[in-house]
């Protein structure tokens, strides 16, 4: 007698089995593709963040190494300062190295007395890094001159982070450490206040009789691309051409 043959193909379960076995093989594929891909991304923004900031950070610190005064700040640390008020630091250089600030002499003037070359509004020898957390992009702010009024966002200032900067605090020292009041080997400017004439004029404020004093600026900055990869940078800038 002849043995029945068996009908090809697959069985409805066998082919079931398969498919779910496909399912989740491809589950697995797809899902380890999208978090290779998320990750080169993130890796990729935050490269790229790391580098704007660092730039940014080189360039603030260059132009204020040359600094030939500190002219006025705002929100400095201490005591009363206030993360959600705006920050800035006013300086002046003598960029071109005419002896001069902006088409003026430089007190005390030096000998011989400088040929000034005319002040250049596409090149200004007065700078202000501000920023401003109130605004809807928290931009920081490279502005020509002073600040006229009481924002960042003048018709004639730059942003030079791509990136919100979500806090910005500047710190101010000095090499008097005659006034270190409390022994850590940092004079701060409150601590200089505090002491009274010479050093400072107990008001609370950080103002001339200080600011002719300050000898280095810590900048702390955060940065993030579109509300993450948050990164976090701090340099000491000090200020070797005070005059």
């Amino acid at each position: 007698m002849r043995r029945a043959e068996r009908d090809g193909g697959f069985t409805l379960i066998e082919m079931l089995v398969a498919m779910l076995l496909l399912g989740a093989l491809g589950t697995v594929f797809m899902t380890t593709v999208l978090g290779a891909q998320k990750s080169a991304r993130a890796t990729s923004s935050s490269q790229d963040l790391n580098e704007e900031a660092r730039l940014a950070l080189n360039r603030m610190a260059r132009e204020m190494r040359q600094a030939a005064a500190i002219v006025s700040v705002q929100n400095p640390d201490g005591a009363s300062y206030d993360a959600s008020a705006i920050t800035s630091v006013t300086f002046s250089a003598d960029f071109n190295g005419d002896g001069c600030i902006d088409g003026v002499v430089m007190s005390p003037a030096p000998t011989p007395t400088p040929v000034c070359q005319p002040y250049a509004a596409s090149n200004p020898e007065t700078l202000t890094y501000c920023w401003d957390p109130s605004a809807s992009v928290r931009q920081l702010y490279l502005v020509p001159g002073t600040l006229s009024g009481s924002t960042c966002q003048t018709p004639n200032a730059l942003p030079i982070l791509a990136g919100q900067v979500t806090t910005f605090k500047l710190s101010y020292r000095s090499n008097q450490y005659l006034y270190d009041d409390n022994g850590d080997g940092i004079t701060t400017w409150t601590e200089l206040d505090q002491a009274g004439p010479p050093a400072g004029n107990d008001n609370g404020q950080l103002d001339q009789p200080e600011l002719s004093q300050i000898d280095s600026v810590v900048v702390e900055l955060s940065v993030s691309a579109g509300g993450q990869h948050a990164q976090s940078y701090m340099t000491q800038v000090d200020l070797r051409n005070l005059s």
